[in-house]
């Protein structure tokens, strides 16, 4: 991993606020004008880049995904880094991504250790992973639904749900691996950070199937 990279986290530590800008459809929803000062972290998870084209990190899990998006990345990303998992294949990345190592059980001991590790099996988790290695005050979630709205399963495709997959069934599994992550957080972090707590988690989406973190704030509370 490129050691600038883990010089930019020792440079940004305990920083207020990091928001995470996820897929679920209320994105739409939401007047996120605001957080396009720079002087916001924001961390954006898959094509949520498109949106926020300066945000700090742009995290994707996947290969496939890398792949697909390769070249609207190096177009339209304009952040101070890609950070992908490369999930699904062995290949590695070109320079322009900062490759992170998945967390599993033989490795747990890894987690808020180690610059190179994000744990989830799927990438709004990871993101989430990430943030705390800048142990800030707070993290925001926004577009962490986990379930569709009005026939959509995420607000940046213009496409309807689609048919042939099961939602509800990856959804599930993603809810259980944030509550695994939590678990493995409160087992964990008091012994890498003695002296620093947790970040408080936010999700600004009120109707979001994720219940773990409180919902009662909105975007202006963290403007």
């Amino acid at each position: 991993m490129p050691s600038h990279f883990d010089q930019y986290i020792q440079d940004h530590k305990f920083i207020d606020t990091i928001f995470i800008i996820g897929g679920g459809p209320s994105i739409k929803t939401m007047n996120l004008e605001a957080l396009r000062a720079p002087k916001h972290f924001i961390i954006c998870c898959n094509q949520a880049f498109e949106l926020f084209p300066d945000a700090q990190i742009a995290h994707h899990s996947d290969y496939s995904w890398w792949t697909k998006y390769q070249s609207s990345l190096e177009t339209q990303f304009k952040g101070h880094f890609i950070t992908g998992c490369g999930l699904g294949n062995s290949r590695s990345y070109p320079e322009t991504v900062v490759p992170m190592q998945f967390i599993h059980h033989a490795n747990q001991d890894q987690l808020f250790r180690t610059s190179n590790h994000v744990y989830g099996n799927n990438c709004g988790l990871q993101a989430l992973s990430l943030a705390h290695l800048f142990q800030p005050k707070n993290i925001v979630l926004i577009g962490f639904d986990f379930k569709s709205l009005n026939g959509q399963s995420h607000g940046y495709e213009k496409s309807t749900t689609d048919p042939s997959i099961n939602y509800p069934h990856f959804w599930n599994t993603f809810l259980k691996s944030f509550q695994a992550f939590e678990r493995l957080k409160t087992a964990q972090w008091q012994s890498v950070h003695p002296t620093h707590s947790p970040p408080q988690i936010w999700n600004l989406n009120p109707d979001s199937a994720l219940t773990l973190y409180d919902k009662t704030k909105t975007l202006k509370d963290f403007l």
